[in-house]
């Protein structure tokens, strides 16, 4: 695994020549507790990934300041444009441009709810069994899934979740970028999509459970 320094405050790291897997941490600055147990899980199942890219803050500002949007006034989940004159932007979609992933991974924390949730986005409707075992797993471990609707004032969401998953088909003429991962999948840049929402409250334990579980039971088991 190679570290790679694009300025002072944002870097990533890559692992082979034809990376197949790429994961993102640190894209809201408020959900910055989740970045170090995404690198503890990559360095300890770093020999059974495929080749991938980590990129552990894709807004190095934002989680500096510890906020949604970054310095520049950005959150990068909503105003990701190729156009964009946002240097963490320009310098997430440089680093990806010309890459075929099987799997796009992010990271996320979710402060509003108690319990987890996961969104599976892809070309396909199948649900994916690897997760919703997972989540079952979860769930025995005494971990809540979440029902509901994930942001009802938030107008890129208000979806039906059900017991802690959503599975979304991405449509093959779709164009509206603005969130990193539509934007990758409206150029195949990745095949299937998961959003981990991990309950922000949940203690560091639990949280570290379940980023760790799912390069186990999901991440790993996809790609093999």
């Amino acid at each position: 695994m190679q570290k790679v320094v694009v300025s002072p405050d944002f870097y990533y790291f890559i692992s082979g020549s034809k990376p197949k897997l790429l994961i993102h941490s640190g894209t809201h600055g408020d959900e910055f507790e989740v970045i170090d147990h995404v690198q503890a899980a990559i360095q300890k199942y770093e020999k059974d990934l495929p080749p991938f890219i980590f990129v552990p803050r894709v807004s190095p500002t934002a989680v500096k300041n510890k906020s949604r949007v970054n310095t520049f006034g950005h959150d990068l989940n909503r105003e990701f444009f190729t156009d964009s004159d946002d240097f963490e932007v320009q310098s997430n979609i440089k680093i990806i441009k010309d890459m075929k992933f099987d799997i796009f991974v992010s990271f996320h924390e979710d402060w509003e709810y108690p319990d987890y949730y996961v969104y599976d986005v892809g070309y396909s409707n199948r649900n994916d069994r690897l997760v919703l075992d997972h989540n079952q797993k979860l769930k025995e471990k005494g971990i809540g899934l979440y029902t509901g609707v994930d942001d009802p004032e938030d107008p890129d969401l208000g979806f039906e979740i059900v017991d802690g998953y959503i599975k979304m088909v991405h449509p093959a003429n779709y164009h509206d970028d603005g969130t990193i991962s539509a934007w990758a999948l409206n150029r195949q840049i990745a095949e299937n999509y998961y959003c981990l929402e991990i309950p922000g409250g949940a203690e560091r334990q639990i949280k570290k459970f379940i980023v760790d579980s799912f390069f186990e039971d999901v991440i790993i088991k996809s790609i093999k």
